[in-house]
């Protein structure tokens, strides 16, 4: 008696006839040359089918997880493949080969301990062969053919010789499918490597220029994928997808339901590729594939994908940085410039129109001094062009009606009325980078800093330095009276104060060197590290196939 027949008789086992065994030789050959696991598959189960006369063949390929997450069918029509609905889990007769891993024949199926029935539109079958197919060991799936038609035409047993030419065949198939798998590794590492040197080649070539449309294709085409679009932190993507792919820190492979914001308007895998730097998340790359019923999830090597990502953010962080230096240089040329304008032309400009007014008051002639006076308002003018000529070099691209240098200077001259004299200007550093909120207190705090000078200091000179680094510093400093033993917080340095605070800054009031008073408000400049921050475009781009 055969146990594994069910209890029936033994065949005799007899030696491969020469055509079988040359159509065994030939299989293996043929399978051992594919390197694509797909076609190594179908091909399998159709060798074994026609070796073992089988009407229906099947290979169910195993999930990490256990179950069946691939199953590759031979001879049942699509019509019914679709009549019969979603494919096996890997539960009766097809679970019992999965945890007891060794060869099944069986008379009839359906008589086994484990059988749990078909479903409905499903084939009837009855005769049973059923084995694990290894690969370096391990139980990659298992094969199992029905139905084995004798030479009348009608259903059969299968036989020990019918075993042993589909357990030859199943250890071949393990060798191929490990040698498809093994390349398969190696052709992705390939794509993905050649993504990676030409999406750093692409990005860096467009000087902070828009990138999305080359790199999307270029991941697409490693991915081998239908579609990929780029999420950014402020992007227009559906919630849900946003939400996946900027709260990644490592490339994850889901499913999107209905594929929106995925470039694809059906069901959908999607691979969210983050685009993480050291200092910031700039968003992520989502690939994506259709999701065919009964379809397989893509095989990916995450780890290879995640390699990617970093070398990619790492392109993008370097040329940000490029962009920022090459931005920050002509900013501080602006910077020199305007600041040569003010400290010698504008200040040599006013000493001549003072010498000129002083000499009109002394002419003599009604017309010398109506002359005269005619220079010093075009001396005036003069000022005021070169003045516009400072506010367009020091103010910042697209930025608000005045800059901020301007601004300072526009205080700076108002306030010769109030003293009595025109104070010093010195700035250093790009005043081109000042946030336009850090910017409104600085000015309120020159404003204020130069009334009080007027109402209490009693002082013939005064300077205010402006400096831009790591922290704006506004330096208030005159040669009065200065301090008196206690000095009183009054509103207008409590308000100053306050606006310190808000930036988490600080105010000191100090006497100076030589006397007087040195007022200093200093406050961090957030992001400063040596470039100018930038923000994100938030646009979304899409790239399909």
């Amino acid at each position: 008696m055969d146990p594994a027949h069910g209890g029936g008789p033994v065949p005799a086992t007899e030696p491969l006839t020469d055509d079988r065994l040359q159509a065994l030789m030939d299989a293996i050959v043929s399978m051992s040359s594919e390197m694509d696991i797909a076609t190594v598959l179908d091909r399998l189960v159709a060798v074994a089918c026609r070796l073992t006369d089988a009407r229906y063949g099947a290979l169910g390929v195993l999930g990490e997880q256990g179950g069946l997450e691939q199953f590759v069918t031979r001879g049942i029509d699509p019509s019914t493949r679709r009549a019969i609905g979603p494919l096996p889990h890997g539960r009766g007769v097809l679970g019992h080969i999965i945890t007891e891993p060794r060869a099944l024949r069986l008379h009839d199926l359906t008589e086994h301990p484990a059988a749990v029935g078909f479903p409905p539109h499903h084939p009837p079958m009855r005769t049973f062969l059923g084995l694990p197919v290894r690969a370096r060991g391990e139980v990659f799936g298992n094969l199992y053919l029905t139905e084995k038609t004798g030479e009348s035409g009608a259903s059969v047993d299968f036989t020990p010789e019918d075993e042993q030419v589909v357990v030859a065949l199943a250890a071949a198939a393990g060798v191929a499918i490990d040698h498809a798998r093994t390349y398969r590794v190696v052709r992705e590492h390939e794509r993905w490597l050649e993504a990676a040197a030409t999406c750093t080649r692409l990005v860096t070539a467009t000087a902070g220029e828009d990138w999305t449309s080359d790199v999307l294709a270029c991941v697409r085409e490693a991915a081998q994928a239908d579609a990929a679009v780029v999420v950014r932190q402020d992007g227009d993507s559906p919630e849900h997808l946003a939400r996946t792919a900027l709260q990644a820190d490592r490339p994850v492979l889901t499913e999107s339901p209905d594929g929106a914001g995925t470039g694809l308007d059906c069901p959908a895998w999607t691979l969210v590729i983050p685009l993480l730097s050291v200092e910031r998340r700039m968003g992520a790359v989502v690939v994506s594939w259709r999701r065919e019923v009964g379809g397989v999830e893509p095989q990916l090597d995450l780890g290879m994908v995640a390699s990617f990502s970093e070398q990619l953010a790492l392109a993008l962080d370097v040329t940000a940085a490029q962009h920022d230096r090459a931005r920050l240089a002509v900013l501080e040329e602006r910077e020199r410039i305007a600041r040569d304008l003010h400290d010698m032309v504008i200040q040599r400009l006013f000493a001549i129109g003072l010498t000129v007014q002083g000499a009109a008051q002394d002419a003599v002639r009604v017309d010398v001094a109506q002359r005269l006076d005619g220079a010093v308002d075009e001396l005036d003018e003069t000022i005021k062009e070169i003045r516009s000529s400072i506010f367009r070099l020091g103010s910042r691209p697209r930025s608000e009606a005045f800059g901020f240098r301007h601004r300072i200077d526009t205080e700076v001259v108002h306030a010769r009325e109030l003293l009595g004299f025109l104070p010093g200007l010195r700035t250093e550093g790009v005043t081109a980078i000042v946030p336009a909120e850090v910017g409104e207190d600085a000015v309120a705090v020159v404003r204020e800093a130069l009334a009080n000078t007027a109402r209490h200091a009693r002082a013939r000179s005064a300077v205010v330095e402006v400096q831009v680094g790591p922290e704006l510093v506004v330096r208030v400093a005159d040669d009065g009276v200065g301090l008196p033993t206690t000095v009183a917080r009054t509103s207008g340095l409590a308000n100053l104060t306050d606006r310190a605070r808000r930036h988490g800054g600080v105010l000191t009031l100090e006497r100076g060197d030589r006397g007087g008073t040195v007022l200093t408000w200093s406050v961090p400049l957030a992001g400063h590290d040596g470039g100018v921050t930038l923000g994100e475009d938030g646009r979304h781009a899409a790239s399909t196939s």
